[in-house]
């Protein structure tokens, strides 16, 4: 968990085995005070999120000490070692700014979750401080799915709602507390020997080791509590087992999505109470609507969520449906999400077939159930992540902009060289056009017999632009002795940059041929 821990004790027995337990549960023991005179100082230096005092360290009075410390730095958590558990020591040592007393003999369990709780604390005060609530302990979202009848898709929706938020890097823990007919090992393709009933025993103990020992690590990145192997152990769940397990996992983890089921246990009433947001899953049906204003009515009677803080999110929507939100709305008599899911049984029967959620593939399908998870809070909205990752672009851009300019400059001779080319290309093709421009005009006045050969050439030169007419020549066959001959016209396209010519060579060269009808008399 990398929390940096501070501690204060002259007993290497007492460093050993502190630093064992650091060691054990990934934290770091950044310095050791072998008197109470360095602690002020160490404190300052290295800034921990936890300081450890054992009762012995002098020679200053660990308890004045630990007053003096909470004055110096309130925001760091003070747990005291202590060989004795004598309430009123207690009592004085929590007056004084400790956090907590664990015994000399502590067991890895023992420290480690008196740390995890003095460093929670350090991350509270520190949070508020620097105005951040996204990281106060008891800050994750609970979200509480449960069905308005069995069948309509609770489980289906938990899972993916879970795997939206796990996907928008969030750090996620999918609930199964449909103890007597949960799915979610089914849908997920998980077989894991732990489940909640481990935790049974452990209600104001559970430790962040004891949920790792617990949690099984899907390979999204999902952390999944599994229900009971056997259903007839969903009695043993209590509601201070719930509220237990949900309360240390909204503390650990930024969303929690519990699959409550369609019948209410005091597990599931307790996540409905502590949860953010408590939805009914249900279908465009009478009977759905039914049980949503059923089990609504249910949870405001014991006091677990008044009506008007329940939503009903509608599964298998339809144009083709009777029940549209509308009448759902007026059925219910509860709000109505304004997303919903699709009806596309299809879509989904691959993935809970399979349990591999990544075959659900439809397009559709996936835009629902990523607005879903919008509206329920586990997602970032999608023109907010659009807004992220565009100023990440621009960044990119910008840190990329001299690399393009440089690679630019070099493409750039390149470039010109292609261009010119190109121009060279199309003044070819013009010089073509004006050859034949040229000799039909020439035609026309050589079927006059007063016409010499150079009015001929002369009236193809007026055809031709000046840059061509340096490279004119004109043919005219024998008038006199064939009436049917021909006029034929040359030029040369002028090159576009020095030393073209002889890269094209006799592509430059234009010739055009007209046919005239000389009608007229040798003299």
């Amino acid at each position: 968990m990398n929390r940096r821990l501070l501690l204060g004790s002259a007993d290497e027995l007492v460093v050993q085995r502190v630093s064992s337990v650091c060691e054990e549960l990934g934290d770091e023991l950044v310095h050791v005070c072998v008197t109470s005179n360095e602690v002020p100082d160490a404190v300052s230096g290295f800034q921990p999120d936890v300081l450890i005092l054992a009762e012995s360290l002098g020679p200053v009075p660990v308890l004045d000490l630990i007053r003096q410390i909470a004055r110096q730095d309130p925001f760091v958590g003070i747990l005291l070692l202590s060989s004795t558990s004598d309430p009123e020591l207690f009592r004085v040592a929590m007056e004084a700014g400790a956090r907590s007393i664990a015994p000399l003999g502590f067991t890895i369990d023992d420290l480690g979750q008196r740390i995890e709780s003095a460093a929670a604390w350090a991350g509270i005060v520190r949070s508020h401080i620097a105005g951040d609530t996204s990281r106060v302990l008891g800050s994750g979202h609970v979200v509480a799915l449960a069905g308005s009848k069995g069948g309509v898709g609770t489980s289906t929706l938990a899972v993916h709602t879970a795997l939206e938020a796990a996907a928008d890097g969030r750090r996620t823990c999918l609930v199964d507390l449909d103890l007597q007919t949960g799915d979610l090992s089914t849908l997920l393709n998980i077989s894991h020997r732990r489940d909640v009933t481990d935790l049974i025993g452990l209600v104001g103990e559970i430790s962040g080791q004891t949920l790792d020992d617990v949690l099984f690590r899907h390979t999204s990145g999902l952390h999944v509590l599994l229900g009971p192997r056997e259903g007839e152990r969903a009695e043993e769940i209590t509601e201070a087992v719930g509220r237990a397990v949900i309360g240390a996992l909204k503390s650990r983890f930024d969303v929690v999505v519990v699959d409550v089921g369609s019948v209410l246990t005091p597990a599931g009433a307790s996540a409905v109470e502590i949860a953010d947001r408590a939805v009914l899953v249900a279908t465009p049906d009478v009977l759905s609507m039914r049980g949503c204003r059923r089990t609504a009515r249910l949870w405001d009677r014991l006091r677990l969520r008044p009506e008007k803080d329940v939503t009903v999110l509608l599964n298998r929507i339809s144009r083709g449906v009777e029940v549209q939100p509308d009448l759902a709305a007026r059925l219910a008599r509860l709000p109505i999400s304004e997303v919903g899911v699709p009806a596309s049984f299809r879509s989904f029967e691959a993935a809970a077939n399979t349990g591999d959620p990544q075959r659900l593939v439809d397009r559709d399908t996936r835009r629902a159930l990523a607005r879903v998870a919008e509206s329920l809070g586990v997602r970032q909205p999608a023109e907010t992540a659009r807004r992220s990752a565009e100023t990440g672009r621009r960044a990119a851009r910008r840190r990329d902009a001299g690399q393009v300019a440089i690679e630019f400059m070099g493409l750039l001779p390149l470039l010109g060289i292609v261009l010119a080319c190109l121009v060279q290309g199309v003044l070819i093709g013009y010089g073509h056009v004006l050859a034949g421009q040229a000799a039909a005009a020439a035609a026309r006045v050589a079927v006059s017999p007063d016409r010499s050969d150079g009015d001929i050439e002369a009236r193809a030169r007026q055809e031709l632009p000046g840059a061509w007419q340096d490279g004119l020549t004109v043919t005219v066959g024998d008038r006199w002795s064939d009436p049917d001959s021909e006029v034929t016209v040359r030029v040369t396209t002028p090159s576009f940059i020095p030393g073209v010519t002889g890269l094209f060579g006799d592509a430059l060269i234009a010739e055009s041929t007209a046919q005239m009808r000389f009608e007229g008399r040798r003299p």
